[in-house]
């Protein structure tokens, strides 16, 4: 029988097509053998005819990686491990960097260290996929919005009107009347962006019903939305990436995992603090900020709040604010874990947030 660390196989993934750098140790010597191929159903068929069910398979983390580990698995059975880009440093700070190059240097990863060594990232189920693209979507169309009305902005500026103001065209209806004082191609220009707006509002309304809808039946979401600042983006984006946080042992992993710690450059007997990593999950840091200032603007009294003014006095209010965004999300954790409501919350606040979930 071939022991399942006799082959390792690194794939390095484009757009329409791979290259798979294999070291096998079954031959009486052991070799190397490169093969490429497009990313379409022959291509992947044939990938699929190559391998064995005892190999171990590693490539880089996007999108078709996901797909195509679920592939392999189903046809071929071997062990395919889905591996964090940002943490590859061996191949990012590469000075000679082809494909060719990363898909041996995947193997040779996947070949020299253990499966628990390496960093995995959990191949997404159906629902959760489902979830990572509400909230992808609900993103990029947020952004849009965003931009649509800058540019709206603009026209107004460039006709002279400095009156208008960004919170004056936050409605359709307000941008109606604001609209109308405007005169020839410049009116014509807002009008357009306008129809731009109005497409994106309702797409961003039918996405936030779908998060609702799905939340509404959703057991997790009771404990998550229990805590001040939270709503159904944060909770969406925080189920969509670490679900019940199962995978993670402790609440700092998964502040590491969102890149909410610090970074710490030591040197001999100095170690010195930094910012932020910022490097992991994008989709929840971008909406856990905002949670955190919803969360302090409370009229209520409460721990999170007196926390911010106590940090705010001494580091800052930027400092502050990110580091009421880090307690957040490693309470969202502890309560998803243990099953439990944030104690600092009132029945009647989770009601009134219970409540906006209930739509049609």
């Amino acid at each position: 029988m071939e022991d399942s660390s006799t082959r390792v196989v690194g794939i390095d993934l484009a757009k329409r097509s791979y290259v798979a750098h294999l070291i096998d140790e079954t031959a009486v010597k052991t070799q190397t053998l490169v093969w490429d191929g497009k990313t379409d159903e022959k291509g992947i068929s044939r990938l699929c005819a190559k391998l064995r069910p005892t190999d171990r398979v590693g490539m880089e983390c996007c999108a078709y990686a996901f797909y195509l580990a679920k592939v392999l698995k189903e046809r071929v059975g071997c062990r395919v491990l889905v591996l964090n880009a940002g943490d590859l440093a061996i191949i990012y700070k590469s000075v000679k960097k082809t494909d060719l190059e990363d898909a041996g240097k995947l193997a040779w990863l996947v070949h020299r260290m253990k499966d628990e060594e390496l960093p995995v990232v959990a191949i997404p189920d159906e629902q959760e996929e489902h979830r990572r693209a509400l909230v992808s979507e609900l993103g990029s169309k947020k952004q849009g919005r965003t931009r649509a009305i800058n540019r709206l902005h603009s026209v107004f500026v460039r006709q002279g009107i400095v009156t208008v103001g960004k919170e004056d065209l936050r409605t359709s209806a307000h941008r109606e009347i604001q609209i109308a004082v405007l005169t020839g191609h410049l009116q014509s220009e807002a009008r357009r962006l306008q129809e731009e707006l109005i497409l994106l509002e309702k797409h961003i309304d039918e996405i936030q019903t779908e998060v609702k809808n799905d939340l509404a039946a959703e057991p997790l979401a009771t404990p998550l939305l229990s805590i001040p600042g939270v709503g159904p983006a944060t909770a969406m984006a925080f189920l969509a990436h670490v679900g019940d946080g199962s995978r993670f042992s402790r609440a700092r992993q998964v502040s590491h995992f969102v890149g909410m710690t610090p970074r710490v450059d030591s040197s001999g007997e100095t170690a010195k603090i930094g910012n932020i990593s910022k490097r992991g999950c994008r989709a929840i840091r971008a909406v856990i900020v905002q949670s955190a200032w919803a969360a302090v603007h409370t009229s209520k009294s409460h721990r999170l709040k007196q926390k911010y003014i106590e940090l705010s006095d001494r580091r800052g209010r930027g400092r502050a604010i990110v580091a009421i965004a880090r307690r957040i999300l490693e309470l969202m954790w502890t309560v998803v874990r243990q099953r439990t409501l944030y104690n600092q919350t009132t029945p009647a606040e989770l009601a009134a947030k219970m409540a906006r979930l209930r739509v049609a």
